[in-house]
This record gives structure tokens, sequence and C-alpha cells, in this order.
């Protein structure tokens, strides 16, 4: 029978370093097996026992720390080495954000205060801050990406990362547009009364699950006239909470192209008329072709960077293009 701790030293060897082993968890074992048959030689089995569970448990607990000092050092090499781009990255996207968020929680309280008395000011603008976000969050953070990226090489790992960031910003957007937007929009709408005074709901102060239903309901009962505000509520919403998704990937895969052709010129233009008829649209709501349904209006811009981020895509991968 082998001593114990033979097989755990044999799984440390594959895990840790040869100066960890030798260190750490050699005098380890060591230690555990003397007393292991010291106990054993003086016919002491339940201590010998218990001395073999108490060294099983030292050596867990030091090959955990040994895990996590690696595992921070790792880190802080990956961090070290992407620091520039993830750093300028994140910097310029969350300045972009901050700024834009301000920018149209401003806008619609300015006017606003033309017209009523509103108070507390402070705090009706604060109930404007997640209206702003999910805009903020579309426009801002691809924006971020290419300058942060911009003329720089990036690794896998700082790929991987803003594709994350991706996902953290549709996730943030996607929580704001289902959760928080209707009870904000819906306490700045009585905060306009002095004092403020309880108002029916409308479609932008209701949950996603309380809109299918009334969407459902009004069809039930033939009212489809009274369906489109609350579909139009629906998909501008979720359209929002998957934009700084698809926008930033198109950021991404846009900054990976080196050099210039035709494709890249022609998506980036197009991402610019894109970006102007969009924050156009959301200015001027009304201002929605007659001949194209509005739900597709709204996703219209979505699905134009999707495809603009698959033909880059392919183009890169052929070999005919790569990053701008």
């Amino acid at each position: 029978m082998s001593a114990p701790g033979h097989r755990l030293r044999a799984l440390a060897a594959r895990i840790c370093a040869a100066r960890t082993l030798e260190s750490l968890i050699d005098p380890l074992i060591a230690d555990l097996q003397f007393e292991h048959q010291r106990a054993v030689a003086d016919g002491r089995l339940w201590r010998a026992r218990w001395r073999q569970i108490a060294g099983y448990i030292a050596f867990w607990r030091m090959l955990a720390l040994c895990a996590m000092r690696a595992a921070t050092a790792g880190t802080r090499a990956w961090a070290a080495a992407e620091s520039d781009g993830i750093g300028r990255t994140l910097g310029w996207s969350a300045a972009i954000i901050a700024a834009l968020t301000l920018v149209l929680a401003l806008l619609p309280i300015a006017a606003v205060l033309q017209r009523a008395d509103v108070h507390p000011r402070g705090l009706s603008l604060l109930y404007l801050v997640p209206q702003a976000m999910p805009i903020a969050l579309s426009f801002g953070l691809p924006l971020g990406i290419l300058v942060g990226l911009r003329g720089r090489s990036s690794s896998e790992r700082t790929r991987w990362s803003v594709v994350a960031l991706a996902v953290i910003g549709a996730a943030v957007s996607f929580v704001v547009c289902a959760w928080v937007l209707p009870e904000t929009n819906q306490a700045f709408r009585e905060s306009l009364f002095n004092p403020p005074r309880f108002l029916a709901r409308g479609a932008n102060e209701l949950t996603f699950s309380k809109l299918s239903a009334q969407v459902a309901a009004l069809e039930r009962q033939g009212r489809l006239d009274k369906t489109s505000p609350l579909l139009f509520s629906y998909h501008a919403r979720l359209a929002a909470s998957a934009a700084p998704f698809i926008w930033g990937i198109f950021a991404l895969v846009l900054a990976s192209v080196s050099r210039r052709t035709v494709l890249s010129m022609a998506t980036l233009v197009l991402a610019g008329i894109i970006y102007i008829a969009c924050a156009t649209f959301i200015i001027n709501a009304s201002a929605t072709p007659a001949w194209l349904p509005p739900p597709y209006v709204i996703w219209l811009p979505n699905a134009l960077f999707a495809l603009m981020t698959l033909a880059l895509w392919i183009s890169r991968r052929s070999g005919s293009g790569a990053a701008l």
C-alpha cells in the first residue's frame, strides 16, 4: 500500500511549479506521512486516520492558496499586457456614455421646465437617466470601442474582453428597459404635478410582460388599432437592449480592419448614415416612413449593423480586407 499523500503529491506535480512543490507541497506531504506512520506504529489507528484527514485538509488548503496566487499573477500579467487597449476602450466608452446620458437626460427636462413647475427638479432629472441610458449605451459603446482600439493590434484576449463588455452593456440595457424604465417614467410623469398625483400608466410605463398581456387582450377584442403604441414601446425597448451588443461587435470587427478597402469605406459611410438616421428618429419619432411599419423601422438599424458585421468578417476571413 502506498504511503498517504502519494497521489496528492502526483496531482500537485501536474498543477504546481517545481519551486512550489519543493518549498510547500513536499514538506506538507512529508509531515503527513511521518505523523501517520508514527501513529500506526504506536497502534493508535484512530489517531492515524485523524492525522491523515487533517493532512489532506491542509493539502487542499495549500493547493487552493497556490491556485489563487497563480490566478492573481496571471490576471496581473494579462492586465499589464492588455491594459493599453482595454483601458482605452473602457475609458472612452465610459466617457462617451456618461456624456450622452447627461445630454439625453437634460434635453427633455429642459423642455419640460418651460411648461411645468417640476418638484424637485434634481430628482426629476434622475428619473430621466434610465430613459437615456439604453440610447447612450447603443451610441457610446461602439464609439468607445472604435476610438479605444483604433490603429492598435488587439490580441484574442482583448477581443473577448470587448465582447464581454458588449454583452454586459446589452444586459444592463435590458434590465433598465424591462424593469427600471417603466417605474422611473411613471415617477417622472407624476412629478410634473404639484402635489404629485396618481396617473394611469401608458405604454412606456409598463413592463414587457404587461405590454404583452395588454396586446393579447386587445387582439382578442379585435381592437388592433389600439395596439400600435404598445407594440412600438415593446419593440423599441427590445431593440435598444440588443443594440449595445450588435453595434459593439460591429465596432470591434471594424476596428480590427487594418487596410482601407471599398467594403470597409462603404461600411463606415453606411454606419455614419445609420447613426444620423437613428438620432433623427429618436429626436423626432414621427419621422417614420409611411410605407414601413414602425417595428421594422425600429429593428432596421440592428439588422443593418448585423449584416455589415457579417460582411466585414467574411471579407477578413477571405483575406480581401483587414481593418480600417
